[in-house]
């Protein structure tokens, strides 16, 4: 099992206009149809002719033959950025991939939490993107799953450097998480469950995101990055939290201290999640 991990210029070219102010990015059409979560998605491809082929079909031919025009001429504001983005993204490309061993161990743990026996991390290509508008001193990962393609984004601080610790390896296991839950239809369908039937308690808490994502967030938090896997696998601390939060990331801080015992117990006695962990969840968010 290896990481597929693709740097494409094309994809932070688009990250790169939506993300800058610049004067001649802000008077661009482009933002307009970066707006359409399909098109947005559809600059994470295989190659730039699928990439174009897939955009007109969503847009049509003219429009398409816009975004190019504009892909064009934003070509010498970008360069500057891409010469340092690409280099630091390559160093962080090294980092994954001398660190393969160990995420692996930590896949291997999430898939008997899931209660799957086939999944091959390989197969799902993990992109590469350079931020250069947030001062973080983290990655931020997030994933988008069909039935026929799943694949990860990862977004990377431009002036955030390679750590030295593992922390990063737990935050890309934690998209893996989600889909691998996704492949294991049962226990999908019980989460699923669970959000409608608590649909108004998910709902105050959830602050306009999906309940069903919010009660999995929360479910995969407890047990990475927030949570013990990390722990057992990457060697981070899962931090002490008493009152109740106000935020998804405190909340998820929050259901990882308090589950901390229970997702051990499951961890190393080798369990699936089951109806009895997502119902202890619920107690502690209630």
């Amino acid at each position: 099992m290896h990481l597929s991990i693709k740097i494409f210029r094309l994809s932070n070219l688009l990250f790169f206009a939506s993300k800058t102010d610049k004067a001649d990015l802000v008077k661009s059409d482009l933002r307009k149809y970066l707006l359409d979560e399909k098109v947005g998605l559809s600059f994470y491809g295989k190659s730039e002719n699928k990439i174009w082929r897939q955009i007109e079909k969503i847009i049509g031919k003219e429009n398409t033959r816009e975004i190019k025009k504009i892909v064009v001429s934003l070509d010498q504001v970008f360069a500057p950025h891409w010469r340092k983005a690409s280099k630091h993204l390559l160093s962080w490309k090294q980092y994954f991939q001398n660190n393969q061993s160990l995420f692996q161990q930590s896949i291997l743990e999430l898939k008997k939490l899931s209660g799957i026996k086939n999944f091959t991390i390989s197969k799902i290509p993990i992109y590469f993107i350079s931020d250069p508008s947030s001062n973080d001193k983290e990655v931020n990962a997030w994933f988008s799953w069909t039935p026929k393609e799943s694949f990860i984004v990862v977004e990377i601080p431009l002036g955030f450097k390679v750590p030295n610790n593992f922390f990063p390896l737990a935050v890309l296991a934690h998209e893996f998480f989600h889909l691998m839950l996704r492949e294991n239809k049962n226990l999908f369908l019980k989460i699923t469950k669970i959000a409608k039937e608590k649909d108004e308690l998910f709902t105050e808490l959830a602050e306009g995101m999906p309940n069903r994502i919010f009660l999995e967030e929360l479910l995969i938090s407890s047990f990475i990055p927030e949570g013990y896997l990390s722990e057992k696998c990457f060697n981070t601390k899962v931090v002490y939290h008493v009152s109740k939060p106000k935020d998804l990331l405190r909340w998820r801080k929050f259901v990882a201290f308090e589950l901390y015992q229970e997702a051990k117990k499951y961890v190393n006695n080798t369990r699936q999640i089951d109806e009895n962990y997502l119902k202890d969840l619920i107690r502690i968010i209630k």
